[in-house]
């Protein structure tokens, strides 16, 4: 039986109805393009609010034990970001392409078993978890334990099934600082969970659910109770066939419309496809790894932008303990890991113009600040990042990024303020260097002289690959955002010291203009080198990382052969003998260098003889979307959808199910409307492709997408409009589970950790290998 599907919050579920999708192009009629099977659930708040119950079955669907039943233990990987991260609204304006793509997977043991049809099914899964807390990291294993003895039906919507999860920090046998239930019966769910150490720092947790199920009638009823951040909340909802209405606290009731039509989606994975319905993959692709020190083991993997493994794990590769091994055929083959603190990424430019990035989000760092953030006049920062947008008329600043130790976060401009090509090209700005956090790209876009910005203007975007610590010195040469170096850069600071990165980590002052002073520096033994020491921020904590938590990059440098085409005279003119440097002018050259460092796996660089990881492949979609469009010549939808037609965009290929690139926007997760991206919206891709669509390589290549994994919100409506007989009366008067419900210990009914035949991962991220 097919019981769990990924990221579904089984209290909502049930609440879409209505609508096929309609496809825009002629795909495949064969192979895993019709086979491969595709997930939709309904995106709400209230399920916001059981966000532990729906990470672990977003966890245990990864792990696909319906399709693994009665093979034996094996391992499988998952992604955390994936089941943890969707919706993060940091996400909107990342400024790090490691960040924007590498993964962060857990790994588990699973046993799936089914005696026969008429049994049950039964699911054990081992996690093992490593997150970072004051600077140490801190291991758990997650016992999750699955009972399952009816499918889904018309009867029984969620299927019948009982599932007990426990976490046991390392070094606390027997202690479960998190436990629960979620139960699925004839009469509708129930679920309840305590956190001895949760609520964000504010003490122990309590999350209640039930839900009362009428399937006969398309109705049902539920309440939520609990506490979050050390404050509490309730949520009462209910349904029938026609709509939804909840109420959280003593708030006013918001209603919304079930039917699909009326809704919105938002697509998180696709499946990218050749011509005759086969998976496409690239030459050389990521591959799991085991590494093994003492009586641990660890199961990770090496990516184009990195090895993944725990924290602690890598520390001890850094200090070559150990064995990595990665699965050729039948046999573990030794890796010997090089690692260094940092990478130098190599970027070569390819040029579209703004009309083809209409709309989408380009990051660029600027010294001035730009616009104001209140009604009050108040000036946004300077020295940050600055979210901008080509509208089709107008180049705009709508937004900037703040960051601190816990990370960065959005911020909406009190309005959008139009970037002036004439004052920009006054001071001598020929280039804006930006960054693309929808694909994690690099790319320019050219100041115009003599005219205000329009939609031929050029924005190169440009494809990256890291160069090789074996290869020859590079002497490179820096204008604006130069690294510091040694001591300089990070230094002990407090009590107890904390390695801690510079609270201005750049040589120069930023300055865009004409700059009498450049800074060299050499590529040399895979380190970034000014003469004096490297540029290594890996040695830093990640708690001293301050408002660099993705890590630390440099701005834009040239190769020594190329430092001629960046001088420029005091006015900013390009002059191959002047006595400035004009950082905009590095934009224009068709192979820049830029350097990466910092604690974050995604900062450094890993590699080992023989090793060979191909970079994503790119693919271009010709977005079409014009409202009233018939017979399917549209190729991608949604509310904002129009907004991009006619974008050619640049798509990054790195694996099956991983197709990135595609502009985000921000909801409610109140009213699941557009809203203004902040810290309490929700990031979501702006347009869904249609199954079907096309999309094309270099050569050209034609292949087709649809889409795997997928989140409905429901439109919300006047609940003036909603029947008087949906009510929340009886929802009020739902009892909610107590620790009854946790009949079952996960961590007694596991017992021992099963051994896998085989250490190669037979699942990743809900692909079966």
């Amino acid at each position: 039986m097919t019981l769990f599907r990924k990221g579904v919050p089984f209290a909502l579920s049930l609440l879409a109805a209505g609508a096929a999708q309609i496809a825009a192009a002629t795909p495949p009629s064969s192979g895993a393009y019709v086979t491969d099977k595709q997930n939709t659930w309904v995106q709400d708040r209230v399920g916001d609010r059981i966000g532990t119950v729906n990470m672990i079955m977003c966890i245990i669907g990864s792990m696909r034990g319906d399709a693994m039943v009665n093979q034996g233990p094996y391992v499988a990987l998952i992604d955390q970001g994936k089941c943890e991260g969707r919706g993060d609204s940091s996400k909107s304006t990342s400024t790090s392409a490691g960040a924007s793509n590498a993964t962060n997977y857990m790994s588990s043991v699973v046993e799936s078993t089914q005696a026969s049809v008429d049994d049950p099914l039964i699911i054990k899964a081992w996690l093992h978890d490593e997150q970072e807390e004051g600077g140490s990291p801190q291991k758990m294993t997650i016992y999750a334990y699955v009972v399952a003895t009816a499918g889904k039906s018309d009867t029984n919507p969620n299927g019948l099934f009982s599932m007990y999860f426990c976490g046991e920090p390392e070094g606390m046998p027997g202690t479960c600082m998190f436990k629960g239930s979620l139960k699925s019966d004839a009469s509708g769910l129930s679920f309840y969970q305590e956190e001895s150490n949760g609520g964000g720092g504010g003490g122990p947790s309590l999350t209640q659910l039930k839900l009362q199920s009428d399937p006969a009638n398309d109705a049902g009823s539920g309440a939520i109770s609990g506490s979050e951040n050390g404050s509490a909340y309730s949520y009462l909802f209910a349904f029938d066939s026609a709509n939804f209405r909840r109420k959280e606290d003593a708030n006013a009731d918001v209603c919304f419309d079930r039917n699909k039509l009326n809704g919105h989606s938002s697509t998180w994975r696709y499946g990218t496809y050749n011509s005759d319905g086969s998976r496409l993959d690239i030459g050389n692709p990521g591959f799991p790894v085991k590494y093994v020190n003492g009586s641990d083991s660890y199961y990770g993997f090496w990516s184009f932008w990195g090895l993944w493994l725990p924290d602690s794990a890598m520390s001890e590769i850094a200090q070559g303990n150990g064995s990595l091994t990665r699965r050729v055929g039948e046999s573990d083959v030794v890796i010997t890991p090089v690692q260094k603190g940092g990478k130098l990424w190599k970027l070569t430019r390819h040029d579209g113009t703004l009309d083809d990035f209409r709309n989408v989000s380009m990051m660029y760092w600027s010294p001035n600040a730009i616009g104001v953030v209140d009604a009050n006049n108040t000036p946004a920062p300077a020295n940050t990042s600055y979210e901008l947008q080509w509208d089709g008329s107008q180049l705009n600043a709508i937004g900037y990024q703040q960051c601190d130790q816990n990370g960065c976060a959005p911020r909406a401009l009190f309005s959008p303020v139009a970037l002036d090509a004439a004052a920009l090209s006054a001071n001598h700005v020929l280039s804006l260097p930006i960054f693309f956090p929808s694909g994690g790209g690099n790319g320019g876009i050219n100041v115009p002289t003599g005219h205000a910005f329009v939609g031929t203007d050029t924005v190169s975007y440009r494809t990256r690959e890291v160069v090789d610590p074996g290869a020859a010195d590079i002497g490179l040469n820096c204008v604006t955002m130069c690294p510091k170096t040694g001591s300089n850069l990070v230094s002990d600071v407090g009590s107890p010291p904390v390695a801690t990165l510079a609270s201005a980590p750049f040589k120069d002052s930023g300055a865009w203009g004409p700059s009498a002073t450049g800074y060299a520096y050499t590529y040399h033994a895979g380190m970034l080198n000014d003469g004096t020491a490297d540029a290594d921020a890996s040695i830093a904590s990640k708690a001293g990382m301050g408002a660099n938590q993705w890590g630390l990059n440099s701005g834009s440098m040239v190769a020594d052969a190329d430092l001629s085409s960046v001088k420029c005279d005091s006015n900013g003119a390009p002059n191959p003998s002047g006595n400035f440097y004009c950082s905009s002018l590095i934009e224009q050259a068709s192979t820049i260098y830029q350097w990466e460092t910092g604690p974050n796996q995604w900062n450094k660089f890993f590699g080992a003889a023989g090793v060979t990881i191909d970079p994503p492949k790119v693919l271009t979609l010709n977005a079409v979307h014009t409202p009233g469009n018939t017979g399917g010549l549209n190729n991608i939808k949604g509310a904002q959808a129009d907004n991009y037609n006619g974008n050619k965009v640049q798509l990054q290929f790195s694996g099956f199910g991983e197709l990135q690139g595609i502009p985000g926007s921000c909801v409610s997760p109140d009213t699941n409307a557009p809203t203004a991206c902040g810290p309490s919206a929700r990031w979501v891709p702006a347009f869904d492709m249609i199954d079907g669509t096309s999309v094309t390589d270099s050569t050209p290549s034609t292949f087709y997408v649809k889409y795997l994994e997928r989140e409905l919100r429901l439109g919300k409506v006047n609940c003036g409009t909603v029947s008087n007989t949906l009510t929340l009366t009886a929802a009020s008067g739902l009892t909610l589970p107590t620790s009854a419900l946790v009949d079952v210990n996960a961590r007694t009914a596991l017992g021992t950790e099963a051994t896998p035949a085989s250490t190669k991962p037979s699942v990743i991220d809900g692909i079966v290998q």
